[in-house]
Parts: C-alpha cells; structure tokens; sequence
C-alpha cells in the first residue's frame, strides 16, 4: 500500500491545503510523523511508510533527513533551583518587587523584593477561573472567564482589592490578557480581540473588538501591535495604533490548525506560537509586520502548557515534562540549553529570574 493511499490529509484541513497554504504532500509527510509520534501508528512503521510520503515529495536522498530529525538532543544543563515557596498556581507573572499567582479562581500576591527569599501575602477570592494575569506596577489585571476583564490593586500586597472590572457579554470566556503599551488587552474565545482604556482602573472601558477567523486563544502585545494565537488559522498581527479601531495588518498561517499560544521577544521582534496538538514552536519574525515570516520551528517532546520568551531564550512550561530552555539566536537551528524535570504548569520572567510553577512549588531560577 503507498503512503498517499494509507496517509489522507484529514478534512478539517481541506481548506488550508486547497487554498494552497500547505501543500498536499508537505501534509502527508508530516501528518505521517505525527501519527507515528502520538500513538496513531506503529513507531516500527514509520520510517517505511513515512519515507514513501517523503520520497513523493522531496526525492529518494530523504533517509539521512529523516534520521536528522529523530537525532538526539544535544547535551543541555540542569537548572538549580534559587529559592521555592510551597505554592500552587497555574499561571503566574511579575512585575519588579511584586508577583501575582492564580489557581482556579484564587489570585495570591507574591513578595519578590528578595529573590532568594520570595513570600506570599495576601489572597483574593474571585467569582471565575483566574484564565490569565499580567501585573503592572501596582495592578494586576485578570482574564476572568465568564466574568471579563477584572482590575485588582496591589496597593497593599496583604490586602489585593478588585478595583473595577468590564464583562465582555458573549457566549465566550475571556482566557488571556496582555499589556500594550498603556493598553490592555485579552482575547475572548467568541468576540476575539478586545482593547481597552484602563486609565481609571474603577472603570475600564473597551475601546474595541477585533473578530479573528476561528477562536482567539492567546495574546501578547507589543506597543501598537497585538498578537493573537487563533484556531484554526494561526498568529494574527492587528495594529492597534488606533485602539478604537484595529486593523488586522497581516496574518501567519501555522502549520498546524490548533494554535494555542502565542508569546513575543519584544528586542529580536520574534514571535513564538505553540500547537496545541503537535506542541510545535513556530518562530516567526516581525521585523516587518505587513509580511512576518517563519524563520524557524522547534519540536519538544511531550506538550507545551504556557511559553514565554526574552532575548534570545524561549522558555516552556511542558506540564509533567518540567520546564524547558531553547536557544533560539539561529532560528533555524534552535536547541536546549537547560531544563528542569519538576512538573511545570506556568513560567515568568522577572530581572534575571526564571519563576516556574507547578502542582504544588514555585520555583525560582537564575535566567541560563
């Protein structure tokens, strides 16, 4: 049997493929690998029936290719720890002396002024899932699910207040929150793309909303620019320059068609959008955001829950596969630099702190 009568490009990628986005028989080859590689056929298999579908498509010199792409990982270092704290959180961020940490519909305010000492102070109990956090001096703003945009001040770290907050009526829930510049914005599953004023923090205002193609699942921003993770199409670029009016000012397709996560490198202008079935890490790069370009691509082994990036390092968080550093300064050839096994839900960056969380510890390391 031929690797094109065995191996079908599934139908809810039709569109990609008829349009010319991905061509046929790139699908095939990689949609062979990737049933090899979760479980969907034999590992045994794959090297004859995957070469049939490379061969059709890149020629009969493909086996050294193929074994460069199973190679082993090159040798990497073991992050060691700075300091823990007994705390459980499935997001996290940071800004300067003050974190904020959510799990289920709990926010907990972390003390960060001695990194080798971090404390926790007060807590907030919340009406929703705290999806996403981002913190901004002395606030912190949360995707809050059902309930929206929710606005809380860390004036007083032991006593966290929700100062206002703004729902966004749709069938959706709010799952994600970044900052632009002085403006915030979050993505809903069923709106898209929402900016907001939250100059008087009693009272957001929403600016704006943007639809995307399919369902908007993760943002980052950059000034004048948002980034949004979109199923099934990919990363969206929309300039925000105007926030009462955004304009979509170009699109990444992904490889795949259930982008989850979307993170940037504001000083190398390089975004990073994660599969949530493949875990694939595509690299792309904004320098001009009218035409992003895929400069490069990562395959971690097991999923990738949360991303984050800075420089020339881009950190996951893989759930029970711990944490994981790439070097990404040739995006061609990314590769790890250092991991660490403890299971891994979320991950910031505060100075030249790494902060990873998992079930049950907040773990802080020196950035590699």
């Amino acid at each position: 049997m031929s690797a094109s009568e065995s191996i079908s490009v599934p139908s809810r990628s039709n569109r990609k493929v008829e349009k010319g986005r991905i061509p046929k028989a790139d699908y095939t080859v990689r949609h062979c690998w990737n049933r090899a590689r979760y479980g969907r056929m034999p590992r045994m298999y794959a090297p004859h029936r995957c070469l049939g579908a490379a061969r059709s498509r890149f020629g009969h010199g493909t086996w050294l290719g193929l074994l460069l792409l199973t190679a082993p990982a090159a040798a990497q270092s073991t992050l060691t720890p700075v300091a823990t704290l007994p705390l459980t959180a499935a997001v996290v961020h940071a800004d300067g002396p003050l974190g904020v940490a959510g799990n289920g519909s709990t926010l907990t305010v972390l003390d960060l002024s001695d990194l080798t000492e971090p404390r926790v102070r007060g807590q907030l109990e919340l009406t929703d899932r705290v999806w996403d956090v981002v913190v901004d001096g002395d606030r912190a703003y949360l995707a809050n699910g059902f309930i929206g945009l929710v606005v809380v001040t860390l004036d007083d770290p032991d006593q966290p207040q929700v100062a206002g907050s703004y729902e966004v009526v749709s069938q959706g829930q709010t799952v994600s929150v970044a900052m632009a510049g002085q403006l915030v914005l979050t993505t809903n599953n069923q709106t898209g793309l929402n900016v907001f004023d939250v100059s008087k923090p009693t009272m957001p205002v929403m600016l704006s909303e943007w639809l995307t193609g399919g369902y908007s699942r993760d943002v980052i921003g950059l000034p004048g620019l948002g980034l949004v993770a979109d199923q099934p199409d990919g990363l969206h670029v929309v300039g925000i320059d105007a926030p009462a009016d955004p304009q979509e000012t170009s699109i990444h397709f992904a490889e795949g068609e259930t982008t989850q996560l979307v993170t940037v490198a504001p000083a190398t202008r390089t975004a990073f959008i994660a599969d949530g079935a493949t875990a694939l890490v595509e690299i792309v790069n904004l320098t001009d955001v009218a035409a992003p370009a895929r400069v490069g691509s990562y395959q971690p082994a097991g999923r990738v829950v949360q991303l984050t990036a800075r420089d020339d390092l881009l950190y996951l968080a893989q759930g029970r596969g711990g944490l994981t550093v790439i070097d990404v300064a040739d995006p061609s050839h990314p590769f790890v630099v250092a991991s660490h096994s403890a299971p891994t839900r979320t991950v910031a960056l505060v100075d030249d702190i790494v902060l990873a969380a998992g079930a049950d510890t907040l773990t802080l390391f020196h950035v590699p």
